[in-house]
């Protein structure tokens, strides 16, 4: 249990979102005052010969809630919330508003934007481009280059004031989509220990939609500063699994995504965490007086008459015309139904209205239209079919709503959860309202109960409103109770604590992990290489080691630089170095044939000898291999060759390879695991290795790797006080494993995961270190 798992109280949580959860507004009158606060925190202030009267108001928010039952649990210290409080503020007032904002609440730390931001970051590239992408509402997604500085700007801005505030033991939570870049830029600032949460309260969309926007891959490695990374639905997740693995050409786990680069190196875990309400305060609402007399003096308006709700934000995603049209076609095909069904719609601003866009103007002037029309067409002197609220709404009220109406039509187009359908199933408790709700929503991923509808259909939503109308009372009760339940169990501060146990867990990882594998010392190793007066052993790994990964086997000449290092290294003669690839002869001839090295290709199939003649034999370690099974496992890889484009076979003497890096990441990635499948029917049959490396599947005799053949160079080589071996895949386990108990062995694995399991000794980041040390060896 979750509770369980919290046994001891977590650190401060620092909440980071685009706005703080009130609401400032301020009046100027003449006069003259000093400046005072109240209880509540309003304030008036002196500027000039004008007062500027401060009132601050609190905004319902199910974070704010989560966190403060949290804390009044005593299951975290306390938290700081960091965002920007919505009102346009003179550079002389801001010390005032923020007095005004630290004496309501200690807790909320505001962030002030200029006009500027306010028009570019929030208004432009929040909701004019991000808010309709994340919404598949292309048509209504714009660009701006100016937007986007701007976005980058005021997340730097976040970042700057959070480490001003930040403090050891801090848990950093950031929510949604305004703050993408923040992450990596805190993690860029901060320790490499601090933890960071990301929650997704929007959908995110599909790799084709996401990879539209000019700045995506910016967006993705912003977020992917976090640990973790919470979304409503799996749906999501996987999205966004897909367009990192596509765009960053990450490494997909079944938790989560790694990251190796310079920037960032560490694993961020990836989990579905749907956010609820915090049902207490629509319970405690319901039960006060005003509510119960206005609750019943809307049954005695609307007696004998079905009521269907409907509560959406002023805003295309939810598909209010659509819902209107349906409600007109409904009582032209139903005119029994005229009289006795009403339909409340709730249509609340989401900004003042001189602030409102030229596209919510006309979905305004839209909707008004249409109400207009249908209560003109089916309405009476004495009946309105549909009663339109363009305000926002205060609690008593919408719990009075909820209480009273038999059904919730909730269809947005799309919704990363949409609380009005937990809220009404609160409100519902002992009335067995029906809920009919968008597929497009998380809700309708969470609440079983509801009837689900495609709300581009027309035919579909009349029919589950029909369904609704006539639904026996059992059928009603059994499919609110399913609902009922689920949300008094998922409540918000379930949410919020599900995730900071995450984020605390991963905490305690880090401890019980601390075993990192150190990053390799090139003072240690030269001066070991330097005192060395006997044998010394290079065993180095070509791909990903000695030249960086590339799209196609043929593309990775060495460098220069490399060949140049290799050859003076050789010219000790004390000194033998060895390439230990999984390429083909051809391929290591063709580029290192001219050095004085060994080589061994196809994981130890071959081996040549350094410093040998060109017209000197190779040693053939296969040659007792029966090679029957390449016409069987060509068979298959050529089948999958077809059927994956951009795959291709490497044909090498021995083995075969079936390479997909260049095929689309996720149908590779299955491609992969369906190949594995069937090549182990082979395998079964013949003495088979099968070895999975970077994007490529290859089949070799059985017992024939990289660890065999260093076994074999060091049994010729007694005479050894230095080896050096670098690898960085899987294949080169196998040498590390053999060296593993060698103390006058440096083993050392590529990667810029120092965390990364292996059995190697050290690690180092990249090729280019790789080459750096090598350099200096060979000086």
């Amino acid at each position: 249990m979750i509770n369980d798992k919290i046994n001891e109280k977590l650190g401060r949580i620092i909440i980071a979102s685009n706005y703080l959860p009130i609401s400032i507004s301020k009046e100027k009158l003449n006069g003259d005052s000093e400046i005072s606060f109240d209880n509540n925190g309003n304030s008036d202030s002196l500027t000039e010969d004008i007062i500027t009267q401060i009132k601050i108001s609190h905004e319902p928010n199910p974070v704010e809630s989560a966190v403060n039952s949290l804390l009044n649990k005593g299951e975290i210290q306390d938290f700081l919330w960091v965002g920007w409080p919505r009102c346009d503020v003179e550079e002389q007032e801001i010390p005032t508003f923020r007095n005004a904002i630290k004496n309501y609440s200690e807790q909320f730390h505001p962030l002030f934007l200029e006009e500027k931001d306010v028009n570019n970051y929030y208004k432009g590239y929040c909701k004019n481009c991000l808010w309709p992408l994340l919404h598949y509402q292309l048509n209504f997604v714009k660009l701006d280059p100016v937007w986007w500085e701007s976005y980058k700007a005021v997340n730097e801005k976040f970042a700057n004031e959070i480490v001003s505030q930040w403090k050891v033991g801090d848990f950093i939570w950031i929510h949604d989509y305004h703050l993408m870049l923040l992450p990596l830029l805190l993690r860029e600032r901060l320790p490499p220990d601090s933890l960071i949460g990301y929650f997704f309260h929007v959908p995110f969309p599909s790799y084709e939609l996401f990879r539209i926007l000019p700045n995506r891959k910016e967006l993705l490695q912003g977020v992917l500063g976090c640990n973790l990374i919470g979304f409503q639905s799996f749906e999501y997740l996987r999205h966004f699994r897909s367009s990192c693995a596509r765009l960053l050409d990450l490494e997909v786990h079944p938790k989560g995504l790694a990251i190796f680069d310079e920037k960032s190196s560490h694993f961020i875990k990836l989990q579905v965490s749907p956010i609820g309400v915090d049902y207490s305060d629509l319970i405690n609402t319901l039960n006060l007086p005003i509510v119960t007399q206005r609750v019943q003096k809307l049954k005695e308006i609307f007696q004998g008459k079905k009521i269907i709700i409907a509560r959406d934000r002023l805003d295309q995603i939810e598909g209010v015309p659509r819902k209107m049209e349906i409600i007109e076609q409904m009582f032209s095909e139903h005119p029994e139904l005229v009289g006795k069904l009403i339909f409340i719609q709730i249509y609340e601003p989401t900004v003042e209205e001189e602030d409102e866009t030229e596209e919510q103007k006309q979905l305004h002037r839209t909707v008004n239209e249409m109400v207009g029309r249908i209560n003109g067409r089916f309405g009476k002197l004495n009946f309105n079919p549909i009663e339109y609220i363009n305000r926002k709404v205060g609690l008593d009220e919408l719990t009075a709503l909820y209480r009273m109406a038999d059904i919730a039509l909730i269809t947005p187009i799309r919704d990363g959860m949409n609380l009005a359908s937990h809220e009404y199933v609160v409100c519902q408790k002992d009335s067995y309202g029906v809920l009919i709700l968008s597929e497009f929503t998380g809700a309708a991923r969470c609440l079983g109960g509801g009837i689900i509808v495609n709300p581009f259909s027309k035919n579909e939503i009349m029919s589950a409103i029909m369904e609704a109308l006539s639904m026996k009372i059992e059928d009603r009760k059994l499919k609110h109770q399913i609902n009922y339940n689920y949300v008094m169990a998922n409540t918000s501060s379930f949410w919020a604590k599900r995730i900071l146990v995450d984020l605390n867990e991963i905490n305690q990882q880090k401890e019980k992990d601390h075993k990192f594998v150190p990053r390799v010392s090139f003072k240690e190793i030269k001066q070991a290489y330097k005192s060395s007066r006997k044998k010394k052993i290079f065993l180095l790994d070509y791909d990903g080691t000695l030249t960086p990964l590339v799209r196609h086997p043929k593309l990775a000449f060495p460098s220069k630089e490399l060949l140049n290092t290799l050859n003076k290294i050789s010219e000790d003669p004390l000194n033998q170095v060895y390439v230990i690839s999984g390429r083909d002869r051809l391929s290591l001839e063709n580029w290192l044939g001219e050095l004085p090295i060994g080589m061994s290709c196809e994981h130890g199939s071959f081996l040549r000898l350094p410093r040998s003649n060109p017209e000197d034999k190779w040693i053939d370690n296969v040659k007792s291999c029966e090679s029957s099974w390449k016409e069987n496992v060509l068979s298959v890889m050529q089948d999958f060759e077809d059927r994956t484009p951009g795959s291709f076979i490497e044909h090498k003497q021995v083995n075969l390879t079936w390479h997909y890096r260049n095929a689309d990441q996720d149908f590779g990635e299955f491609q992969s695991r369906e190949l594995i499948a069937q090549l182990q029917s082979v395998a079964n049959k013949y003495p088979l290795d099968i070895l999975v490396g970077k994007k490529a599947i290859e089949v070799k005799p059985f017992g024939i790797n990289k660890g065999e053949i260093v076994k074999l160079i060091l049994s010729q080589n007694l005479d050894t006080d230095f080896i050096i071996c670098i690898g960085d895949d899987k294949t080169d386990e196998d040498m590390f494993k053999v060296l593993s108990n060698c103390d006058s062995s440096y083993s050392i694995k590529v990667t810029s995961d120092s965390k990364e399991p292996t059995k190697a000794k050290f690690t180092i980041e990249d090729v280019e270190q790789v080459l750096d040390l090598l350099s200096q060896l060979s000086e």
